[in-house]
């Protein structure tokens, strides 16, 4: 009995280092497709039921015009992308593989979207699943002829990152007209530098094959992300110096910077648009980077006219004239003082040390040149200048970097890049000419679980938003093997392409703690369009005749009458005198629990669970409140360097509602007093309802107001406060009317 126990356990042990050799070898796996559409067109009653409750609010208002107010969102990833991909993975508390299909369903039957985008990371993509993806679109597509329920447009996510500040433009989605192989380019074109390194570069065995062996329930998944890998690793990138239309099929195309991503798209001669997001994102935007350089060198005004505002990584409205960095007349970094409202990250670096060298009992002196290396370390390493300390827990840093009375910010809020901000800049490098940003504003999910228009409902913030983390305490502990020891040893890293060997180090590198804390349900965006169908949606973005919403499906009019000429959102006018503005709007529809008769006769019980976790978008008869309307009045810079400060007036006007509908009319008096050009736009602000990650630091202030104690909301193993929902005032952004001074 003794040699049979002896002979199995050594069979055992063999079997098990045979197949943890082959998981090392990477010899297992299959690559995951694009799946399978199973539902169907919606039926025409459900279509016509959504113009009607939109026609009642127009009714009430009187608003004459015959546009419909169509409902979208145009950034949705699928695990064709890398980070999609890394948190679908059973340890980040994933779901699984989330196809292309699965989001043509859920914006059908989940979310119950007019329109929506595919806009997987083009630095992951292949030759093989781009095709997979106009396919899909096309499939997607297919089942709405003749009825137009569902619109689905083709496109990718163009990915930059740069630690230096003036090598930084960060993300932009690409959306296109047209779907079929002869009208669009034959790959997706990304970025060059940080992001490809990091989406190619893999994962490291103790985070493939070890999970594989010890999970072996879910071995497949980890797998098929070898596979995911070996795919793009087998994909070379693209000759230098060759056209875009010379190029080979099979090559990863780069565009290192926006100029010449525009020039290469402009090559293939078919209509698309380009959206820039996450500007004011801290988690991988230098905070140095400012926007203006942007304009200086690299815009495309019949391109780019649109500007995410609102998405599931919070707001990027609002401007500040803080920073977490300061800018020496030379261009040095610096850490700045902390403010009233705002505490540098690198100065709460610096009083982290100075308790720690307090406590440790060392001289003065040495305690103040550790807190001023500290400091200058962390204002030095941008994103992530939080690791110049070691040891830290994410407690520690309080509300650094934060904007603490921005309505759901972004993580580590980058001022510089903000809306408000960008509207404001102006560029006179070319004498008479000056030039401008003048964008519209959409929302958006950027959602990586293939689910179109998450924010219909605010409930599992582990399935609605991006918020992850490690369930499993052992790849917790490999996780945090990451970070430097030594209490009392500054730290200094280059998060340049040596420090990044693997998609995981993204987790060290971008706070991924305190950054999870943030997410959001996310945005949409709204398009006044005489039509449901593609090229009429197409028009209204172009028109910048759009809004967005934080999530809920507010109804919004803003228009302008002058001369005699009616004003949309999104016009621009040459005028002596101020033009009549007026506001219309209506709060979004209270939800009922579960999903509609719609959605669970269009897919099956175990499909609805599946993608939408049997929560749809399910409306009642009964409207949220409108509490106000604000304005915010812009004025563009009249010469350089003109400070920003004293141009952005939040809030201009405010007019209360407290009312499920509300209009109001207003004029600009100091219009032709003041003769420079000014920027309007408004906000319809609902009453405030319970939301995911609203309070994401738990903060416990003192008398003063300033945050002493910090409660991060986090999850899997270290899960402490569930879902984080606070009260918050959810809203809608027109785009804005440009009134020139022209006298």
């Amino acid at each position: 009995m003794r040699q049979l126990l002896t002979s199995l356990l050594l069979l055992f042990i063999f079997t098990v280092l045979i197949f943890f050799g082959g998981a090392v070898l990477k010899l297992f796996g299959s690559i995951d497709g694009p799946g399978v559409i199973e539902g169907k067109a919606l039926p025409a009653n459900v279509v016509e039921d959504r113009a009607t409750r939109i026609n009642l609010v127009k009714s009430e208002l009187a608003v004459l015009d015959e546009k419909q107010i169509l409902f979208g969102d145009l950034h949705v990833h699928t695990t064709y992308s890398t980070d999609a991909f890394m948190w679908s993975l059973p340890f980040m508390n994933g779901k699984g593989a989330s196809p292309i299909a699965d989001a043509c369903d859920y914006a059908r039957f989940c979310s119950a979207l007019d329109f929506w985008s595919i806009n997987d990371h083009a630095e992951a993509s292949t030759p093989r699943k781009w095709l997979d993806t106009k396919e899909s679109i096309q499939q997607c597509n297919n089942l709405s002829e003749g009825t137009d329920d569902l619109v689905s447009f083709l496109g990718w996510e163009w990915t930059q990152v740069d630690r230096d500040a003036d090598s930084h433009f960060g993300h932009k989605n690409v959306i296109f007209l047209e779907t079929e192989d002869s009208l669009v380019p034959p790959r997706a074109i990304g970025s060059g530098g940080i992001a490809p390194l990091v989406m190619r570069l893999g994962l490291p065995w103790t985070m493939s094959a070890l999970p594989a062996t010890l999970d072996f329930k879910n071995r497949d998944r980890f797998f098929a992300f070898n596979k995911f890998f070996e795919e793009i690793q087998d994909t070379p990138v693209c000759p230098a110096g060759v056209g875009t239309r010379d190029l080979p099929l099979n090559c990863y195309e780069e565009a290192t910077d926006p100029n010449i991503l525009f020039q290469k798209l402009k090559e293939w001669e078919t209509p698309y648009m380009v959206i820039p997001h996450g500007t004011t994102w801290g988690f991988y935007t230098p905070a140095a980077s400012d926007w203006k350089k942007q304009l200086t060198n690299f815009q495309d005004d019949d391109s780019q006219f649109l500007f995410e505002i609102f998405s599931g990584h919070g707001n990027s409205e609002e401007y500040r004239s803080w920073n977490d960095v300061g800018i020496g007349q030379n261009g040095e970094l610096f850490c700045p003082e902390p403010t009233d409202n705002f505490l540098p990250t690198c100065f709460q670096a610096g009083n982290i040390m100075a308790q720690r060298c307090e406590d440790s009992g060392l001289d003065s002196t040495t305690c103040s040149q550790l807190v001023n290396q500290t400091k200058s370390n962390s204002a030095l390493m941008g994103s992530t200048g939080y690791a110049a300390i070691n040891e830290t827990h994410p407690n520690d840093f309080l509300n650094a970097g934060q904007c603490n009375d921005c309505f759901l910010p972004a993580f580590n809020y980058r001022p510089l890049g903000s809306a408000q901000y960008v509207l404001a800049l102006r560029d006179f490098t070319e004498e008479g000419n000056p030039k401008r940003f003048k964008f519209g504003f959409i929302g958006s999910s950027d959602n990586h679980g293939a689910r179109p228009g998450t924010g219909y409902k605010e409930v599992d913030r582990l399935y609605n938003t991006e918020a992850n983390g490690f369930n499993d305490a052992f790849f917790d502990y490999l996780g945090s093997l990451q970070r430097p020891k030594g209490k009392l040893e500054p730290t200094y890293m280059d998060l340049g392409t040596r420090s990044l060997e693997s998609i995981m180090d993204l987790n060290f590198a971008t706070d991924s703690e305190r950054q999870s804390a943030y997410f959001m349900s996310g945005g949409l965006v709204a398009a006044h369009s005489p039509s449901r169908s593609r090229e009429s949606i197409w028009d209204a973005l172009e028109r910048k005749e759009v809004y967005a919403t934080s999530g809920p499906r507010i109804l919004l009019w803003f228009d302008a009458e002058a001369q005699s000429k009616s004003l949309a959102m999104g016009s621009e006018v040459n005028l002596s005198e101020s033009p009549v503005f007026t506001v219309k709007a209506a709060g979004s529809l209270k939800q009922k629990p579960g999903c509609p008769d719609s959605s669970t006769g269009g897919l099956t019980k175990d499909r609805l669970e599946k993608i939408c976790n049997s929560e749809c978008y399910n409306p009642s008869n009964e409207r949220r409140l409108i509490s106000r309307i604000e304005v915010i009045k812009i004025l563009p810079q009249q010469f350089e360097d003109e400070p920003v400060e004293g141009l952005v007036n939040d809030v201009w006007k405010s007019f209360p509602c407290n009312s499920t509908s509300c209009k109001v009319s207003f004029q600009d008096e100091q219009f032709a007093i003041g003769r420079r050009d000014a920027v309007y736009y408004v906000r319809a602000i609902e009453e405030p309802t319970p939301t995911l990650s609203a309070d994401p630091l738990g903060c416990e202030f003192d008398e003063s107001g300033q945050c002493i104690k910090a409660e991060v909301c986090r999850v899997g193993v270290h899960e402490n406060r569930g879902e984080c929902i606070a009260p918050a005032e959810h809203r809608a952004w027109s785009s804005p009317i440009f009134v020139n001074y022209s006298s």
